[in-house]
């Protein structure tokens, strides 16, 4: 495998583990043409758990850096989950500490919209 299609390759892993669903998302890209042997060899469980846990470090830095998020979520917790699935499936999640998660999710916040 070239560079090229490492770097496909890695962003197609990183869209699967934002996927809603990242199975069916996996299972959609392995049906899909020149799909190639790689994703073949994902095993879906290990993707729903991959999954799971980069969201959950999501969630914790972010609760971790900001009272805004930690208090909107005790005051509406399905009112914030609903907010925070959208950012996660609308913000890759480049932030490497609480911090920088904060501030992505408090531009995420501020954004107009409609």
């Amino acid at each position: 495998m070239n560079r090229a299609e490492l770097e496909r390759h890695q962003a197609r892993l990183a869209d699967l583990l934002l996927a809603p669903d990242p199975a069916a998302a996996l299972a959609a890209a392995s049906a899909a043409a020149g799909a190639g042997p790689e994703l073949a060899a994902i095993d879906a469980d290990g993707l729903r758990l991959a999954a799971l846990l980069v969201v959950k470090l999501r969630f914790q830095r972010l609760m971790n850096a900001s009272a805004v998020a930690a208090e909107w979520f005790e005051r509406d917790g399905a009112g914030f989950t609903a907010a925070f699935r959208r950012f996660h499936h609308e913000v890759p999640p480049t932030a490497l500490d609480p911090w920088r998660e904060a501030a992505q999710f408090a531009a995420w916040c501020e954004r107009p919209t409609g």
